[in-house]
């Protein structure tokens, strides 16, 4: 069947920009270069690849939607806005599972950032 994922693709427009990012703001880890326009970041149960894509599309809002586990949701959205990056709610929103924001990367992706209630 089709229904395991192994690897999350993510089409930038710099790699060096959002290799920045998603290592010195995030906090993920070159696994490994391809060459000069992908890179594999470390993750726990697949790769995240980072690939250098000059027909990026930025449709209104994306269809897939990566989220990020928090353990301290107001903090790290302080973090981040220190950082410079574009959190798009004031406050974050109440959620099935708990409470979210999203954030945007350096192309405009949107990574959801979710704190489970305890």
């Amino acid at each position: 069947m089709l229904n395991e994922i192994c690897v999350l693709t993510i089409r930038v427009k710099d790699i060096e920009e959002s290799l920045k990012f998603y290592t010195e703001v995030l906090g993920f880890r070159v696994g490994k270069h391809y060459g000069d326009s992908i890179v594999s970041l470390q993750h726990k149960t697949f790769p995240i690849i980072l690939e250098k894509a000059p027909d990026v599309y930025h449709p209104p809002k994306g269809n897939v939607l990566p989220a990020l586990v928090s353990e301290k949701l107001d903090e790290e959205v302080k973090y981040l806005r220190e950082k410079g990056v574009k959190v798009l709610f004031n406050e974050p929103k109440p959620c099935p599972p708990g409470r979210f924001t999203v954030i945007e990367d350096p192309t405009g992706n949107e990574i959801e950032i979710l704190e489970f209630s305890k």
